[in-house]
């Protein structure tokens, strides 16, 4: 039987780690414009990086209860 990566603990718990890392990153007003590789790239960082802050929320708004009530 295959086992999907969405069953592995582990990695949920990590990527909770991280998304909530991110999150607080973004509450204590972390500049990510001033990060060495964001400045090499030639797009709108802004745009960039407040996706990757939806996308940090998203993922603990899906995962996060779960994980916690099981």
């Amino acid at each position: 039987m295959k086992q999907s990566f969405l069953n592995n603990e582990a990695l949920i718990v990590v990527c909770l780690f991280l998304s909530v890392l991110r999150i607080y990153l973004e509450v204590i007003g972390f500049n990510f414009n001033q990060l060495p590789l964001t400045k090499k790239f030639q797009i709108d960082q802004t745009k960039f990086h407040r996706y990757g802050f939806y996308l940090s929320v998203g993922y603990f708004i899906l995962f996060a209860p779960g994980y916690l009530l099981s």
